[in-house]
């Protein structure tokens, strides 16, 4: 194998495929990266196991061949090359000759034919979408999903499809976000993506002003453009009935200026502690306090001014689930659902968009 790349666009690919290699495996390949040079294309490939990405590049190739290298070697020794050609060579004993200018580096690989195989996903039936509503919906959910390994079915986002409209939901079992938007998603009825994927695929999807093309089969999640593809094994594992915890409409609803209620929570989060996150909103017409007691440090108190007319309540939360809502509402203004003692309290942008989040509250 000999090619001649530019640095910028290797370097580009390099960035995109190193953070896929897994760096705790036994199986040393995988923290390596696939190169196979063939038909003036450079193919960069890394997987885990669990997510796959492919990245293609123009570049001249005088002679095919396939090798993998150190994913994250590799990519700091490109990355402080200048800008301008850069050749790489397969030497005896599957070692690489990186040269450009007066630089060179060797660079131990290893037989590509020992690198995982690629899902075949010629068959894989797809449907375009933009780049930036997958990411927005994407957006709207990840962060409730749970990060506990022993619940390996919440670690992930549930894709589900209903008539015209996908719904997206996400839950640890304190909280969850939802949200549902008309696009055509080829899948008939849900799948669970894992958390893990959908973060590579944001990364992927961040500042793509393009339409993609999206594809499920038996178990992977596959994401395609003209530059790359990306797969992502699937959650095979029952979600829970996130619909039993929903609660119906309710008459006490209280209407915020979000910056506001997010200022006001950062302030008393400061004492609260690590093990306890829980603050008090105490609810009357026109006024919102917020309390958090430290049994070491003291109190904090907060009020601020909101839009209620209703009975007054009072409510325990978990601060840091409550900020994090709020944080992915992109309105001026939020409305905040109280329904009974002991159900969740819903979180939506206001007016009311397509998404909403939920956190139940806790015990007194």
């Amino acid at each position: 194998m000999l090619f001649e790349i530019e640095r910028d666009a290797f370097v580009e690919g390099l960035s995109k495929t190193v953070p896929i290699t897994e760096k705790r495996s036994p199986l040393p390949i995988l923290s390596h990266i696939l190169m196979d040079a063939s038909n003036s294309e450079l193919i960069l490939t890394a997987t885990d196991l669990e997510v796959g990405l492919q990245m293609r590049y123009t570049c001249d190739v005088k002679e095919t061949g396939t090798v993998t290298v150190p994913g994250k070697k590799i990519y700091e020794i490109v990355r402080e090359l200048p800008s301008g050609p850069v050749s790489v060579q397969i030497m005896e004993g599957s070692r690489v000759k990186i040269v450009s200018g007066q630089s060179e580096f060797l660079l131990a690989g290893m037989d590509a034919s020992d690198y995982p195989a690629w899902p075949a996903l010629d068959d894989i039936q797809t449907s375009p979408i933009q780049a930036d509503i997958l990411l927005h919906m994407i957006d709207k959910t990840i962060f409730a999903s749970s990060s506990d390994d022993s619940r390996f079915n919440l670690n992930g986002v549930l894709f589900e499809q209903a008539e015209d409209t996908t719904r997206l939901v996400a839950t640890d079992g304190h909280r969850l976000a939802m949200i549902a938007q008309k696009i055509d998603v080829p899948f008939t009825s849900k799948v669970l993506v894992p958390k893990k994927g959908l973060q590579e695929l944001r990364r992927l999807l961040e500042n793509l002003k393009a339409e993609i093309l999206m594809g499920f089969e038996k178990k992977n999640l596959a994401v395609k453009t003209d530059q790359f593809v990306m797969t992502v094994r699937l959650i095979d594992g029952d979600y829970p009935d996130y619909r039993k915890v929903i609660p119906g409409t309710s008459d006490k609803v209280v209407t915020a200026n979000r910056a506001s209620l997010a200022q006001s929570l950062r302030k008393v989060a400061v004492l609260t502690s690590d093990r306890n996150r829980g603050i008090n909103i105490q609810v009357n017409p026109g006024r919102m306090e917020v309390t958090a007691t430290h049994a070491d440090l003291g109190t904090a108190r907060d009020v601020i001014e909101v839009e209620y007319q209703g009975e007054e309540f009072l409510v325990i939360v978990n601060v840091a689930y409550f900020m994090e809502s709020l944080a992915v509402i992109d309105t001026e203004t939020v409305s905040i659902e109280y329904h009974k003692e002991g159900a969740p309290i819903v979180i939506r942008p206001h007016p009311a968009k397509e998404y909403f989040n939920l956190v139940m509250p806790m015990r007194k």
